[in-house]
C-alpha cells in the first residue's frame, strides 16, 4: 500500500530523526512525535507513510527486542515487555510462539550462569526457582532445568 509523503517538512523531518536513532514499535513512535506537538492526523499520516516505507516496521523492533532479551529472560517476561512498548497482539504472540521453542536452552543459559552447582537442598531449589521465575521462565521450563542438574 502506497500512502503520500507528508506535507509537513517539519514532521517529516522529526520522523526520520527518530527513526534513524532506533528501530521502535509504531505506539511508541506515534508517542514521541505527540510530545512534540504534532497533531493526531500528522502523526497518523507520518506512522503510514514510514511504514509503507519499511522504516517503521513492528515485526523487526519486535524480534529484534525478543531476541535481546532472550539471552537474560523468559517467554513471560518477554511479552510483559513487547506487551509495554506497545507491540501489537498478533506481533507478539507470534514473536512468543518462536522464543518458546528455544525456551529450555535459554532458561538453562540463565540459570548456568548465575550458579555454578546444582540445588543440593530445598532451600537452594527454592532459590534457584525463584530466580528463573522471577526473569519469566514457566514452572514447567523450571522443573526441567533443575531435573538436568540433579541427575
Amino acid at each position: 500500500m502506497h500512502h503520500a509523503k507528508p506535507e509537513n517538512r517539519e514532521l517529516v523531518s522529526a520522523s526520520l530523526k527518530l527513526l534513524a536513532m532506533r528501530d521502535m514499535s509504531r505506539v511508541q513512535f506515534e508517542q514521541k512525535l505527540a510530545r512534540k506537538q504534532f497533531s493526531a492526523d500528522d502523526i497518523q499520516t507520518a506512522a503510514n507513510w514510514c511504514e509503507a516505507e519499511g522504516w517503521l516496521n513492528e515485526v523487526r523492533y519486535a524480534e529484534a527486542l525478543a531476541r535481546r532479551l532472550g539471552h537474560k529472560y523468559g517467554a513471560t517476561r518477554i511479552a510483559q515487555t513487547l506487551k509495554q512498548k506497545g507491540v501489537v497482539d498478533h506481533i507478539a504472540r507470534h514473536i512468543l510462539a518462536s522464543s518458546r521453542e528455544s525456551e529450555i536452552s535459554r532458561a538453562n543459559g540463565v540459570w548456568s550462569r548465575k550458579f555454578a552447582t546444582p540445588p543440593d537442598s530445598v532451600e537452594s531449589r527454592v532459590k534457584q526457582s525463584r530466580y528463573l521465575q522471577a526473569r519469566g521462565f514457566d514452572f514447567a521450563v523450571i522443573r526441567q532445568v533443575l531435573a538436568g542438574r540433579d541427575a
